[in-house]
C-alpha cells in the first residue's frame, strides 16, 4: 500500500517598500489537493483483489500580508496575518457517525460539488516576531504564531510498522490549530568566526488526529471511523554552534524536545508520547579543505528511537492466543544514528567549474531499524519474539559529477 498526494498550486507574491524602514510583502494562492489515502490489494489463487479506498479532493484559498519594520537602531518587528479557506469537493462519499463511531448515514457528492467549507475566523493565522540587537555580537529573538493545518498525518505505532495515512479536514475531521511561542539568545565570538545560539519553544495543538486503540487499518476503506481527535503539546531546547572561517568549517546542533498527546478515547485518556517524540537529536556537519581543489566532509546524525506500542503478554480466548499490548507508545525502537562521508574534487575541468563527488552513506554500516515484527514463539506460543527489520543497503556508495557553464 502507499499514499499518493498531488497538489496543483497557483500563487502570486508581491513586495512593497514604502520607505527604508518597512518591507511589506503580500500575496494570494490557490491549491487543489488530489489525495489517494491508500492503494491496497489482496492476492489469492484467483488473482489480485483491489480494495477501493475513496479518494479525496480539496481546494484551499489563501491570502497573506506581512511587514518587517525597523524601530530605532536595535529593534526589528515582523508581523503579519494569513487567511485561508478550505473546501471539500466531490466526487466523494461522506459517512456520518454516531457517538460510538457507527455509520448512521452515507451521502454521495458528484464531481466538482463543494459540500463543506472551513472559513470565517477559524481561518485567521496571525504571527509576530521581534529581534533586538544588544550589540554587534549578540541579539535576542522572540516570536508567536498561530497556524491552521488542513492536512494531518495519522501514524500507526503498533509493533513499529510504518503505516501513515493522510487525512484532510472534512465534516468529520476539524483542521488542526497550533499556537507556538519561542525565544532565543544569539551570540558571535572571534570576529564572527563562531556563531552560537540557544532557543526554547512551546507549542500547543488542538484537533490532533490519531488512530484509536486496536484500529482496523488494513483493507479498511472507512478509516475516518478509526481515528480519534484530541490535544497535543511540544516543547524543547535547541543549541547551535557554527564555525565559518578557516580550512575546517561546519556546525553542531543539539535539540532536546518532547511531544505528547492526550485524547480521551486513546490510552485510557492518559497522556502518551506522540509518534514524533524523539527527545535527543544531534547533528554534526564538518568539512575540511585538504587543498584549494580537494575537500572532505562528514555528517553524523543521532536521534532517540521512535516510540512504539509493543505486545507485553498473551491471553487465551476461545482456544486462540491473543496479544496484550502496552500503553500507547510506551516503548521505543533502537536509537538511530549513521555517518556519511564524502570527498569532493573541484574545477574539473576548470572552464566548466566542475566538481566530482565520491560519497558513502552509512559509512560504518549501522543496522537502523525500519520496523519490528512481533510473532509467537514456535516452541512456546505463549511467548512473543521480536524481529528487527532494516534496509538491506547498509553501505551505499555513490559518485556524482556537477558542472556549471
Amino acid at each position: 500500500s502507499s499514499d499518493l498526494l498531488l497538489d496543483y498550486t497557483v500563487k502570486m507574491d508581491f513586495n512593497y517598500l514604502p520607505n527604508p524602514k518597512n518591507d511589506i510583502r503580500f500575496g494570494v494562492s490557490s491549491t487543489y489537493h488530489d489525495i489517494n489515502p491508500c492503494n491496497a490489494w489482496m492476492e489469492d489463487a484467483g488473482g489480485k483483489i483491489t480494495v477501493p479506498y475513496p479518494k479525496n479532493y480539496e481546494i484551499e484559498y489563501a491570502a497573506y500580508i506581512s511587514n518587517e519594520q525597523q524601530v530605532g537602531d536595535k529593534l526589528t518587528l515582523k508581523y503579519g496575518l494569513r487567511y485561508a479557506i478550505f473546501q471539500n469537493i466531490g466526487k466523494g462519499t461522506i459517512y456520518k457517525y454516531d457517538s460510538d463511531y457507527n455509520i448512521t448515514d452515507t451521502t454521495y457528492y458528484p464531481s466538482g460539488k463543494v459540500f463543506h467549507s472551513y472559513d470565517g475566523l477559524d481561518g485567521l493565522e496571525p504571527r509576530l516576531g521581534l529581534n533586538y540587537v544588544i550589540n554587534d555580537r549578540s541579539s535576542v529573538k522572540a516570536s508567536y504564531s498561530r497556524t491552521v493545518q488542513y492536512m494531518q498525518l495519522a501514524s500507526n505505532s503498533n509493533g513499529g510498522m510504518p503505516l501513515d495515512v493522510w487525512f484532510p479536514a472534512s465534516p468529520n475531521v476539524a483542521p488542526q490549530k497550533a499556537d507556538q511561542v519561542s525565544t532565543g539568545y544569539f551570540r558571535n565570538f572571534f570576529n564572527n568566526n563562531i556563531e552560537t545560539s540557544a532557543e526554547v519553544f512551546y507549542k500547543k495543538m488542538h484537533n490532533v488526529v490519531d488512530f484509536k486503540d486496536h484500529a482496523e487499518l488494513l483493507m479498511n476503506p472507512r478509516m475516518e471511523g478509526e481515528i480519534r481527535i484530541g490535544e497535543a503539546q511540544a516543547y524543547g531546547l535547541e543549541l547551535y554552534l557554527k564555525k565559518n572561517q578557516g580550512r575546517l568549517n561546519g556546525w553542531i546542533s543539539y535539540t532536546y524536545s518532547r511531544s505528547t498527546r492526550k485524547i480521551a478515547a486513546i490510552n485510557d485518556g492518559k497522556v502518551y508520547n506522540s509518534p514524533y517524540d524523539k527527545p535527543n537529536n544531534i547533528n554534526i556537519i564538518l568539512d575540511y579543505d585538504l587543498s584549494k581543489k580537494i575537500q572532505i566532509a562528514a555528517t553524523w546524525i543521532y536521534t532517540t528511537g521512535a516510540p512504539i506500542t509493543a505486545p507485553v503478554g498473551t491471553f487465551i480466548y476461545e482456544n486462540n492466543i491473543n496479544k496484550i499490548y502496552s500503553g500507547r507508545n510506551e516503548y521505543r525502537m533502537r536509537d538511530y544514528h549513521r555517518l556519511d562521508l564524502s570527498l569532493s574534487i573541484r574545477e574539473l575541468p576548470k572552464k566548466w567549474n566542475g566538481e566530482l563527488v565520491f560519497s558513502m552513506y552509512n559509512a560504518y554500516g549501522r543496522h537502523n531499524d525500519w520496523m519490528l515484527n512481533f510473532t509467537q514463539d514456535e516452541k512456546d506460543p505463549s511467548k512473543i519474539t521480536a524481529t528487527r527489520w532494516y534496509l538491506p543497503f547498509v553501505y551505499f556508495p555513490s559518485i556524482t559529477y556537477n558542472f556549471k557553464f
